[in-house]
């Protein structure tokens, strides 16, 4: 019976001390009206206003999401891979429901909107010891100028369990321990010196001992952090391409990049080409004043000056026009938009202002000399 008894005692502080293993923080609970969960907006304003300290504000984050959104295998059949966040945000928070993309984004979107710099992050995970076949995507999040690890998805997965129910498992986990089950394409999120490679995680080899080729992680994030979205992209398929990664693992993920570049360029090309037009007809516009002030006999008089810096506004804002079709027509997209229209038409506009200051010109010099 005494035996009996030990065994008991044993076996209860195992299992409390594999959860304590598994946990990272006690759970916050965070209720937030119904009103304002429609959109990110509401609940990062909800978030803002009673919580103080990036801290306390990631952890309500956390808390509302893995608590509020359900895991829902059903909901892989309507995720879009390219889609843009604000879509995923937004379908997620009116079903309550989605998966790991859908879970990453609404955490990244409220720590960004709550001052957290936060990114998702793509690559692959274990599960039992082995690798799972399809990518998967978690977090990290820049809290007090140290970057962490969050997996909100595994997270939601585990609320209401008898084990885990009252603590997080996935929730700013040590580098050195969430690598052992996820491994990002980007050795950048491993937020580890010395970044394990696909052969040694699929092997479980993640020591940190020994390891050569010392990464600096947390200037190449504060690099990556302050570039625009084209460069992060740049950056990131160099990375990959350099991380001994086997092709066949990576050649999806490298395609949704380009992929994602050549949205990225053909945006960027449309609004200079919008940008273009909006040039163009603003000096369209002020060279009518002219042409106006011209069929009125040039009455109510204007000063000279007056009339050479409507003149220097078009020649300004075709300028303008110009280098902006320069470069759409440098673009690195591989569908370039036609900028010939728009570019005839500055042509034309040019000619046609120099007609109008030669003939302003004239007319000038002749008032000058019958007044004299």
């Amino acid at each position: 019976m005494k035996l009996w008894s030990i065994f008991i005692l044993f076996f209860y502080a195992v299992q409390l001390a594999e959860a304590q293993d598994y946990s990272a923080a006690e759970r916050m609970y965070v209720s937030i009206p119904s009103s304002q969960t429609a959109t990110s907006a509401g609940i990062a304003a909800y978030i803002n206003s009673h919580y103080h300290t990036d801290e306390k504000k990631v952890e309500a984050i956390y808390s509302w999401l893995t608590s509020n959104i359900k895991y829902d295998a059903d909901s892989i059949h309507y995720v879009i891979l390219d889609e843009d966040n604000e879509q995923r945000v937004s379908y997620a928070l009116r079903r309550k429901r989605g998966v790991c993309e859908n879970f990453a984004a609404i955490f990244t979107d409220l720590c960004n909107q709550c001052g957290i710099a936060s990114f998702a992050v793509e690559g692959f995970t274990k599960q039992g010891g082995y690798l799972d076949r399809a990518p998967h995507v978690w977090c990290v999040a820049l809290v007090n100028n140290e970057w962490g690890l969050y997996d909100p998805t595994w997270d939601a997965g585990l609320v209401g369990s008898t084990r885990f129910d009252a603590r997080y498992k996935y929730f700013k986990v040590p580098p050195s321990e969430f690598i052992q089950t996820h491994l990002p394409f980007d050795p950048i999120f491993q937020l580890l010196n010395y970044p394990v490679n696909y052969n040694d995680f699929v092997r479980g080899n993640t020591q940190q001992n020994g390891r050569k080729n010392y990464f600096n992680y947390k200037d190449s994030l504060e690099a990556f952090k302050n570039m625009d979205r084209r460069s992060q992209y740049a950056s990131e398929e160099s990375r990959i391409k350099n991380a001994e990664w086997p092709a066949s693992k990576i050649e999806t993920k490298l395609k949704r990049i380009k992929f994602q570049m050549e949205v990225l360029n053909q945006d960027t090309d449309a609004d200079l080409y919008n940008a273009a037009v909006a040039d163009y007809n603003a000096a369209i516009h002020s060279l009518n004043v002219f042409l106006t002030y011209r069929n009125n006999q040039f009455q109510p008089k204007k000063l000279n000056a007056e009339v050479q810096i409507l003149f220097q506004n078009v020649q300004n804002l075709i300028g303008l026009a110009n280098e902006k079709i320069k470069r759409i027509n440098s673009s690195k997209a591989n569908l370039q938009l036609d900028t010939g229209d728009i570019q005839k038409k500055l042509d034309d506009l040019t000619i046609n202002l120099k007609q109008q200051q030669l003939f302003f010109k004239n007319y000038s010099e002749t008032a000058d000399k019958q007044q004299n």
